[in-house]
């Protein structure tokens, strides 16, 4: 009995984490005494108390007489040393591809063993799971790039509770919970629009997706709709979904500049150049073979490296919800 004992608590201490991260008991909610919990678990009051007693120390219940115990309610961070990144995200494209080893350089300049979990594409409910298991196992600091917004934010505002360190990166802006870091998108769409306009264009198109909810996106394209209103020059937008698409024709008697969201979708859509338009993209430029192409470059190496000093800021008590955006600079091939 006494070696399985210590395992009985384990199992019930990640029984209630489970239990709070599945919003059975929300953030503040009233858990059950030690007498009850023992009776519907089969457990002894002892193994409750222990339970409890960890969950305690770890900041995630407080107990007192009065109010009995409570699932905390206000975030903490994960203190100490930074020992183990979790960085989740998709590999579907070069950007992705090049921010991975980015991080995982600054991981190894800290001294920090990265964790790399790799959902299906445009999969938010597993990020979400890997998050969670990744939390439950021990790796307290993550860095999220999210795929869209169909996110449940509840359950990574439970996860802060249990003493997550968390910083999103790019797509998903998380609001107070934790860190952003990404492109500042509207000095990429004012310099990709001056430099169309510098190139001759007389009519300037936004080609986006039409069925992938993300705010970089939504920002890239809303910076867009306010530079062309105040310049008051021929545009229009044009967005498509992931599963393809007919290219509306641009118009015949004007020189076209067709400004994608990303470099993905140009490179989707274009495969050959188009008489009279030329190609504009944020991130690093694909080649389209017979005509230039001029793209916003990210700078991912700083912005890797400001994604592992968040979580380094957060383990010495800094508040999470700190947004911070990087400019790029044009490039044309």
């Amino acid at each position: 009995m006494k070696e399985q004992e210590p395992n009985r608590t384990e199992q019930l201490r990640l029984f209630i984490v489970g239990e709070i991260l599945s919003g059975r008991f929300e953030p503040g909610a009233k858990l059950p005494s030690e007498r009850e919990l023992a009776e519907s678990s089969g457990a002894s009051r002892v193994t409750v108390r222990r339970a409890y007693d960890q969950l305690e120390a770890a900041g995630i219940i407080l107990r007192n007489r009065p109010r009995g115990t409570r699932v905390a309610d206000s975030f903490r961070a994960h203190p100490g040393p930074l020992e183990s990144i979790g960085l989740i995200t998709t590999l579907p494209h070069d950007f992705s591809g090049r921010f991975v080893e980015a991080v995982s350089r600054h991981a190894r300049a800290a001294d920090a063993l990265l964790v790399l979990g790799i959902p299906e594409p445009d999969t938010g409910g597993e990020q979400l799971a890997i998050a969670v298991k990744m939390a439950a196992r021990g790796v307290k600091d993550l860095i999220i790039w999210g795929a869209d917004r169909s996110f449940d934010f509840r359950v990574f505002e439970r996860l802060r509770i249990l003493g997550a360190n968390m910083t999103f990166f790019d797509q998903v802006v998380p609001g107070p919970f934790a860190d952003y870091v990404g492109l500042d998108n509207r000095a990429a769409l004012e310099a990709l629009i001056g430099q169309a306009a510098a190139d001759g264009a007389a009519h300037f198109r936004f080609l986006t997706r039409s069925d992938l909810n993300v705010d970089t996106n939504a920002e890239r394209e809303a910076a867009f709709l306010d530079i062309m209103q105040k310049i008051g020059t021929s545009f229009d937008i044009v967005r498509l979904p992931r599963t393809g698409g007919a290219l509306p024709p641009f118009p015949a008697a004007a020189p076209a500049a067709c400004i994608c969201v990303n470099a993905p979708l140009l490179q989707s859509v274009f495969r050959a150049p188009l008489p009279g338009v030329r190609l504009y993209c944020v991130d690093r430029p694909p080649s389209v073979p017979g005509t230039p192409v001029t793209g916003y470059r990210q700078p991912i190496d700083a912005m890797a490296r400001e994604a592992v000093d968040s979580l380094r800021r957060q383990r010495k008590g800094r508040e999470p919800g700190q947004v911070r955006r990087f400019a790029g600079e044009l490039v044309t091939i």
